[in-house]
């Protein structure tokens, strides 16, 4: 009313606010902390920052390193299975050439015996061919066997009979060759086999003794392979002990040399200081001296000098 009677219309009343109010949240943003806040928040996101940066590069150098590990693994693992593929070729390798030496050694020696068994055999024919030779010329035992059969003829004339009993005593000879020639087939036979044995006995025997050979010389080269090696290993020994030597000789030569030098100096200084306590001790005597005779010669004068001094 009061408003009315004024001329003046009220202004309408703002009305009061209903909506909830809004929930703050526990964590502020950067931009409504304090300057006192900033100041000691920005350095701790830097350092996170800097560590997650760290972390993310040890990361990164680690499965680098992971890689290269794996890289040289696998390659050291290829190079190991390539290894003992050579390995075991060579090993193969070895044993062909152990079994081609063994063979050409077994064969040499049976060839030698085979050559000295030729020729005896040679020799022997050859003798039995001479004899035959020297039969064959004689012809005083050709006269003799032809006036045998002379004498054994019928006088005569040649008679049924005679060849009847020829002919008997061909049939005996021939049995009597059948007979030898089965001997013989069988001497031969037992000859032959006994041969054989022994052929194989001294083949075993030449085996034996080629992988005996073979072994031993295997053993020889090894041996002196292991004799360079350790060879090699007593020279680098001498070697880097010539090298301690003469390195500690230099060592003793120039500490003696440090030390004389170092006598030398000290010896100097105390000839020096030798010296200037013999020039203090001479001027010591001088000024004695010249004051006893001052005392000898004025002793009020002396005093007074010496209370002046004083």
């Amino acid at each position: 009313d009061e408003a009315q009677e004024g001329g003046t219309t009220p202004a309408p009343a703002e009305p009061e606010s209903t909506a909830p109010p809004t929930p703050q949240s526990s964590e502020a943003p950067p931009t409504e902390i304090d300057d006192g806040n900033n100041g000691a928040t920005a350095p701790a996101v830097v350092e996170d920052n800097a560590s997650e940066s760290a972390l993310e590069e040890d990361d990164g150098e680690r499965g680098d390193l992971e890689k290269q590990v794996r890289a040289r693994d696998a390659s050291i693992s290829s190079l190991e299975k390539t290894r003992l593929e050579k390995h075991q070729e060579l090993m193969a390798l070895q044993n062909e050439l152990e079994e081609e030496r063994l063979r050409q050694m077994k064969e040499a020696i049976l060839h030698r015996i085979e050559v000295e068994r030729l020729k005896r055999q040679t020799k022997a024919v050859e003798e039995r061919l001479e004899a035959l030779e020297k039969d064959m010329q004689d012809k005083d035992a050709i006269h003799e066997y032809a006036n045998l059969i002379k004498g054994v003829a019928p006088k005569g004339g040649v008679d049924s009979q005679y060849v009847m009993k020829l002919q008997s005593q061909l049939a005996k000879a021939v049995k009597k060759m059948d007979a030898t020639a089965h001997q013989m087939a069988q001497v031969e036979q037992s000859c032959e086999e006994v041969v054989n044995s022994l052929k194989k006995e001294i083949s075993d025997i030449v085996e034996d003794r080629c992988r005996t050979e073979l072994e031993l010389r295997k053993q020889l080269e090894l041996l002196e392979e292991q004799k360079g090696e350790m060879q090699a290993e007593y020279d680098d020994r001498i070697r880097e002990n010539q090298k301690e030597l003469d390195r500690l000789k230099e060592k003793a030569s120039s500490s003696v040399t440090t030390s004389i030098a170092d006598l030398e100096n000290e010896l100097e200084m105390t000839e020096a200081k030798l010296e200037q306590l013999n020039n203090i001790h001479e001027m010591q005597e001088r000024t004695i001296e010249e004051l006893g005779q001052t005392l000898e010669n004025s002793p009020g004068e002396a005093v007074a000098a010496v209370n002046g001094d004083d």
